[in-house]
């Protein structure tokens, strides 16, 4: 039997920090007790997010020395799984054009996913560029999504391509 692959979006590296640093909200309490279950192994980031990480780290308010290096020591802990042309042509352009013909108007040419909103509720999608550069390279490997972020949008497209789990769910 093939074992399950991971793929940690960028939230939830918060809550691993947290975890690694003794500190236990009711989320980093519900990822910790995943990541037991698992034995840690098979869970990587993408390079999507370890340019979030490090552009966070970049544009604090309080430049923290300590948790500057933790940060960083933090991604050293997953192996990076990296975007290609081929992530981009096949994944990235065909989840980001379902999104486009299921969410963007029709009148106004608004081309990015930020501004889109979903015709049925009349709410933002609340999907960001880089949540699908990250969706993409999961489908890309098949590894399982895992997010605190609800992506209904990207859900409601995925069709069987990606499964997406919330590891810090409170249940």
């Amino acid at each position: 039997m093939q074992r399950k692959c991971f793929l940690l979006d960028t939230n939830m590296l918060g809550y691993f920090s947290e975890v690694k640093s003794g500190a236990h909200s009711p989320e980093g309490k519900a990822l910790e007790k995943r990541l037991e279950e698992i034995k840690g192994e098979n869970i990587f980031i993408c390079c999507i997010t370890i340019g979030e990480v490090e552009y966070g780290l970049k544009v604090a308010p309080k430049k923290d020395a300590t948790k500057q290096a933790l940060a960083k020591q933090m991604l050293e802990e997953f192996q990076s799984h990296p975007v290609d042309n081929d992530i981009a042509r096949e994944q990235y352009a065909t989840l980001r054009s379902r999104l486009y013909e299921r969410y963007a108007p029709r009148k106004g040419h608004k081309k990015r996913v930020e501004e889109w909103i979903d015709p049925t509720t009349s709410k933002e999608l609340q999907v960001q560029e880089n949540d699908i550069w990250i969706a993409a390279v999961a489908m890309a490997y098949n590894f399982v999504l895992v997010t605190h972020d609800k992506m209904n949008a990207i859900k409601s497209v995925v069709e069987e391509d990606l499964t997406i789990v919330d590891w810090a769910k409170i249940v």
